[in-house]
């Protein structure tokens, strides 16, 4: 038994010997995946046959096996040099391959990008090679009076420059996702934008379409694959049927409609949902003087919408279990030092959270 153990630990020795030699540095494990077995743990299991001592002829077994150790020696150096070879062939294909997903998604998102540019700078261009309309002689018909609000075009523009880039948006719109898993119907969004909330929830598998007004944002998302109506949101809803819905969002809208449009909507939204159906309205956080610098550098913002007004509104509505979720609050080194419990206050006064959202729920069956 003794010559045994000395023969296995001989062969021990020239499988190590021989994954040194081919490779001088070994790999590092990938974490968190399925890697090939150690070669060496291995050939140390799975050296040489072995004859049980209660064997018949166990002895002139044993004998015959070191005369014929050559041929499962060198096996075994081969198999442990292969199975090196192959689990550090496929932690680089593994590698290789990561990195050009990475490098395919950026392009998508590359693409996607400047397509979306490039058709808004078709529309402007549209606008301003549209002919003007000059004034009439004295005595003929008056000229027309001249538009009250921004252009798609232009407002698409301003969007591009001030709204922020998607991909943040819609990291941050994520934390909604949850509130809708398993709501009684598909999803309505209203003011649907770029339609970042909309591509969400086609990667949830939550069935949605879109509402917005601006037909340039329409269009592309349209023309991205994404449900979008263009129209006003409020005719569009009223013209829904009766508990046909499961969930209705606004994102950033109801700050650019008065008071009396406002309650339209919640009330058209409490119709339109089926029981235990959700809404879910972001804007403005207007406890939070610093965030009102977002609210006036939009031009289409007609006033801000304190969290309880909006929370009266939707309970007077006819919705229940209304609260308030605050977000997207403000980096450190944008708000003061909390030292003292004055400084908390100011925080919150001066410096709070840029939004808010309004969830509540239709009362269930």
């Amino acid at each position: 038994m003794e010559t045994e153990k000395g023969l296995e630990l001989e062969i021990v020795e020239e499988v190590r010997a021989a994954i040194a030699k081919a490779v001088p540095s070994p790999l590092p494990e990938p974490k968190g995946e399925e890697t090939a077995p150690d070669p060496v743990r291995r050939a140390e299991v799975y050296l040489a046959p072995s004859i049980p001592d209660g064997a018949p002829l166990a002895a002139f077994k044993r004998v015959l096996l070191r005369g014929f150790r050559f041929l499962w020696r060198n096996q075994a150096a081969f198999n442990a040099l292969s199975l090196e070879a192959f689990r550090r062939g496929r932690s680089e294909s593994e590698r290789e391959f990561r990195s050009l997903r990475e490098r395919l998604e950026a392009i998508a998102r590359e693409v996607s990008e400047s397509r979306r540019r490039a058709a808004i700078q078709d529309a402007r261009f549209a606008l301003l090679e549209a002919p003007v309309r000059h004034a009439e002689a004295p005595g003929g018909p008056p000229a027309p009076a001249p538009p009250l609000e921004l252009p798609p075009a232009v407002y698409s523009l301003f969007e591009e420059r001030f709204r922020g880039d998607p991909s943040a948006i819609s990291q941050n719109q994520h934390f909604y996702v949850s509130f809708l898993r398993g709501c009684p119907g598909p999803v309505l969004d209203v003011g649907c934008g770029r339609g970042e909330f909309l591509r969400l929830l086609r990667q949830e598998g939550i069935s949605a379409a879109g509402v917005e007004s601006n037909p340039v944002s329409a269009r592309l998302c349209r023309e991205a694959g994404l449900e979008v109506e263009s129209g006003d949101a409020l005719a569009i809803l009223a013209g829904r049927a009766k508990q046909s819905l499961g969930a209705v969002v606004a994102f950033q809208v109801v700050e650019h409609w008065p008071w009396p449009a406002i309650f339209s909507f919640l009330v058209e939204a409490r119709r339109v949902l089926r029981p235990d159906g959700v809404l879910i309205a972001e804007t403005i956080n207007t406890d939070s003087l610093a965030s009102l610098r977002a609210f006036f550098l939009d031009p289409t913002h007609v006033r801000p919408v304190p969290p309880a007004a909006l929370g009266f509104l939707a309970e007077a509505a006819g919705f229940a279990e209304a609260r308030i979720e605050y977000r997207a609050p403000l980096p450190p080194g944008e708000r003061l030092a909390e030292e003292t419990p004055n400084d908390v206050k100011l925080n919150r006064l001066l410096f709070g959270p840029q939004d808010y959202a309004l969830i509540a729920r239709v009362p269930g069956a």
